[in-house]
């Protein structure tokens, strides 16, 4: 079959890469000057006989359980290393994200170390002087740009490093986990932006969370060992990778934890409502959108009893309280929550006009709004809420005044039996006929 190679990005042909291993730094030497030659090391693969193309404008993953040779393909595929045998060829200009902010200098501001990294990657000083405002909006960090970077917390270092790095315009995008960094706000941001650049660059990415995979990618390379044991649709890839996992958890006959009876994501970032006094979030003009004749003022989520609410399992019941302001008397008011996960896909939500029987009205000037709904059963993740106010008699097709997008935080807390997707739907019953009774 022929095949186009002016449209292919990146090729591999029968690459490999083998180490060796020494039990301790002497073995290297005696090894050397070994009078038979004796072999101190022992062998290792991490990649063994990979080849695959990628077309431009292509979205690839690259998944696999840890060890199965994810990060030593990328930075083949960037350069840092060398392939044992085969190689690699690849067309257009490359920007890595692999380890973020590795070349900043603590001692340098954020802003030295803005023009640092640029000098690093080969962009001239005038493209970061056109460009470095847009570098600070993304990375949000305020007032600390001109501050040394040893005094950032580790998520203003990680996300200026991350504005910093996809500054550069690539041709093609090698990222390594880098879609994790920061909370929850700022991985949709650093989504949204991928999602963008899928348009005018090659995407190749590693990443352990199969939302991303599915969500962002159009292919999927599964390594096990150091070889593709797929190579095809997003979906049916984690569907693989989830039988390898579950295969390895078998064979390890690993205990299940006895220790409570709710558990978390481990790696769920920090949560926002605790940090605002009395729970209150102030919602700013960028976070609102509509026709603004009602405005949310401020948000909170509180229980039943009116305490502030940041974790929530199956069958709690989650209270949403609005400050707003409204511009005149709107009749056939209409409120509503969607919640969203941190790729910014809409997981559940719903509004009063489809769930109440009941009119609701607000006078003009401000008001207090609370609703209430059921927290549903869902993978255990840290999720935001976007909350809004219509206008009408349609559910669906209506005025929307007010939405404040992903305004709050909250983490979904699981029974330890765990959930089997998104979200459990229970088994209502079950029946066992004998066919052929012995």
């Amino acid at each position: 079959m022929s095949r186009n190679y002016a449209d292919i990005a990146i090729a591999a042909n029968r690459v490999t890469k083998s180490y060796r291993l020494y039990a301790r730094n002497s073995d290297r030497i005696r090894e050397t000057f070994h009078p038979f030659r004796k072999i101190y090391h022992r062998p290792f693969t991490a990649l063994n006989d990979v080849s695959f193309s990628i077309r431009k404008g292509e979205s690839v993953g690259i998944i696999g359980k840890n060890g199965s040779g994810k990060s030593t393909l990328l930075q083949i595929l960037c350069g840092v290393l060398q392939p044992t045998s085969g190689h690699v060829q690849a067309t257009g200009r490359i920007s890595a994200l692999l380890e973020l902010g590795a070349g900043f200098n603590p001692e340098f501001t954020g802003r030295e170390n803005v023009y640092l990294s640029a000098t690093i990657m080969g962009l001239p000083k005038e493209y970061v002087d056109r460009n470095i405002e847009k570098i600070f909006a993304f990375a949000d960090i305020g007032e600390y740009v001109d501050q040394p970077v040893k005094l950032y917390s580790s998520g203003m270092y990680v996300r200026l490093a991350f504005a910093t790095a996809i500054s550069v315009e690539p041709e093609i995008l090698i990222v390594d986990e880098a879609l994790a960094v920061g909370d929850i706000f700022f991985q949709q941001k650093c989504v949204a932006h991928m999602k963008e650049m899928q348009k005018k660059a090659t995407i190749v990415f590693v990443t352990h969370d199969m939302h991303s995979v599915t969500n962002l990618c159009q292919r999927v390379i599964l390594l096990d060992s150091g070889r593709i044991v797929f190579d095809g649709e997003p979906l049916d890839g984690v569907s693989q990778y989830t039988k390898l996992v579950h295969n390895e958890w078998q064979q390890e006959n690993k205990a299940t934890d006895e220790g409570g009876s709710c558990v978390a994501d481990p790696a769920a970032p920090q949560l926002t409502v605790a940090d605002h006094v009395d729970g209150w979030i102030a919602v700013s003009k960028e976070d609102r959108g509509g026709a603004l004749e009602i405005k949310i003022l401020k948000v909170r989520i509180t229980d039943a009893d009116n305490m502030i609410k940041d974790t929530v399992i199956k069958g709690d019941e989650v209270v949403v309280q609005l400050i707003v302001e409204a511009s005149r008397q709107v009749d056939n008011l209409i409120v509503g929550y969607t919640v969203k996960d941190r790729i910014g896909n809409a997981i559940f939500g719903e509004n009063t006009c489809s769930s109440l029987p009941d009119d609701f009205s607000v006078a003009g000037g401000t008001a207090l709004i609370s609703y209430r709904f059921v927290w549903p059963e869902v993978y255990p993740d840290t999720y935001t809420m976007t909350l809004g106010i219509g206008e009408g008699n349609d559910p669906f097709v209506h005025k929307i005044h007010c939405w404040a997008h992903n305004i709050v935080s909250i983490a979904a807390l699981v029974p330890d039996k765990g959930v089997h997707g998104i979200f459990n739907n229970p088994i209502t019953s079950c029946e066992v006929h004998s066919l052929h009774p012995r």
